[in-house]
């Protein structure tokens, strides 16, 4: 149902809702609400967005995944940094691309 979030739950119809930001409260909340399914993990390492002092000192080689908010979005190319974390972060991502890219065959 258009507009009525995931499954017509009301969870996600918002910014970002229908990808991962709404998916998993949609799921803890309504597909396994009993918490048996749930565990916290360390934000700065899960989800780093380099908002704090402790994410941005968090060691790149233990950072699992990122949220490109405070940092921006690499492909949009800001050269200003306001935390070195953002620079290391873009740099790997543009690796990572890269990796992709030459895995595909792409020019």
């Amino acid at each position: 149902r258009k507009g009525q979030g995931w499954a017509g739950s009301l969870i996600g119809p918002y910014w970002g809702g229908m990808t991962i930001q709404g998916l998993v409260p949609y799921y803890y909340l309504r597909v396994e609400p009993t918490g048996r399914a749930a565990r916290e993990v360390d934000r700065c390492i899960y989800n780093n967005m380099a908002d704090n002092a402790r994410c941005r000192a968090t060691p790149l080689a233990d950072i699992a995944n990122v949220h490109f908010t405070v940092c921006h979005k690499p492909w949009i190319c800001l050269a200003h940094h306001e935390y070195d974390l953002c620079s290391w972060l873009h740099d790997r991502w543009f690796a990572l691309r890269a990796r992709l890219e030459r895995r595909l065959g792409l020019p």
